[in-house]
């Protein structure tokens, strides 16, 4: 069993997200975790900045968010994701995002930015449980 410490963010009065701290490629990347996105996804422009040699393809599929339908995801394998203890030389099918929408609310909110969101795709392939009440984030490998 893995586990990381969750830290819960208040962006306006009872609002709030829930973050982890994670690593991609060695460097510290902020993380929501969100119990209501299908798939993890992260910053596209972010994710070109720090792998500049990463291979992107076209999604093809069915993408709907809260925003809409009306936006590209790409997909692509992001090498050397840590989260705590917990490695994968590679996350597979990573959807890649414009996330600018949400960093801009999160500057106007006085917030560092994201660069990924951990859905439900991790959380049922790693058994993931989310306990607040010690703020930790437990899953399986």
């Amino acid at each position: 069993m893995y586990k990381t410490k969750l830290h819960i963010v208040e962006l306006e009065s009872g609002d709030f997200h829930t973050l982890v701290k994670g690593h991609v490629a060695g460097k510290t990347i902020r993380i929501v975790l969100d119990t209501g996105a299908s798939h993890s996804c992260m910053d596209t422009a972010y994710a070109q900045a720090l792998l500049p040699q990463l291979q992107t393809q076209l999604h093809d599929g069915v993408t709907a968010g809260i925003g809409g339908d009306d936006f590209e995801v790409r997909i692509a394998d992001v090498p050397e994701f840590k989260l705590g203890h917990f490695y994968l030389p590679m996350y597979e099918n990573m959807a890649l995002l414009d996330f600018s929408y949400i960093n801009q609310a999160y500057l106007r909110l006085k917030q560092k930015p994201i660069q990924m969101i951990l859905g439900n795709d991790f959380f049922v392939a790693h058994k993931a449980i989310i306990d607040y009440q010690q703020n930790i984030l437990f899953f399986d490998k």
